[in-house]
């Protein structure tokens, strides 16, 4: 009876497993990298069986991507998609700006390790970024579609203008990481506001081609 027990509680399946399994990927990623954690190594942290691991998440892949969805960054992006112009362009670009850098700020060592172990080659955490940056981009080129088709926006390249837009709003946020500027002297609140406005200011003196 003793054994049972004990294996049932290898095998916990409740949504606060999930949760403790992707605490225990975020640790070990971010200690080990991610190439070298096992899930054996995340089993042990929680303290339950690999079969319990593979009872919610078919694969180490969908951890991570478990991981990106928990952060918000899918939900962000597909709310993104649904921004219709009821505001000026310059303004609702401000908007979009403030958010990015809130959310971005927000898993500021999570996007560290995507981008640090993207870096070194690791091919799983090259592969979020591309599909983080790359859904951004769509995202923003649906909404700049939407300025264009009411006349808002004229004579530029969507897709373009939404790179350049995204590129603006990366560029402060990595100096901020590298303690270049807006580093630990500021306190959460303080970057968060200095990165958004300088992206909006930087995003205000691009050529829109507005009527």
């Amino acid at each position: 009876m003793r054994a049972t027990k004990e294996g049932n509680r290898g095998l916990r399946r409740g949504p606060g497993t999930r949760k403790q399994i992707l605490e225990a990927c975020l640790r070990l990623f971010s200690q080990k990298g991610y190439a070298r954690t096992t899930v054996r190594d995340i089993a042990r942290l929680v303290g339950i069986t690999d079969a319990a691991i593979y009872y919610h998440f078919s694969s180490k892949q969908e951890l991570l991507e478990a991981l990106v969805e928990e952060k918000g960054f899918i939900h962000r992006l597909q709310a993104l998609e649904q921004v219709v112009p009821r505001v000026p362009l310059r303004e609702q670009l401000a908007a979009i700006a403030r958010g990015a850098v809130e959310i971005m700020d927000e898993n500021r060592d999570f996007l560290r390790l995507i981008v640090v172990e993207g870096l070194a080659g690791d091919q799983a955490m090259s592969n979020q970024y591309k599909r983080l940056v790359g859904q951004w981009e769509r995202a923003l080129t649906t909404v700049l579609s939407r300025y264009q088709e009411q006349g808002d926006l004229t004579g530029v390249d969507l897709e373009s203008l939404a790179r350049q837009i995204i590129y603006i709003i990366l560029g402060p946020f990595l100096d901020s990481w590298m303690g270049r500027r807006w580093g630990p002297e500021l306190d959460a609140h303080q970057r968060r506001q200095a990165l958004a406005s300088f992206a909006a200011e930087a995003i205000a003196r691009l050529p829109l081609g507005q009527r």
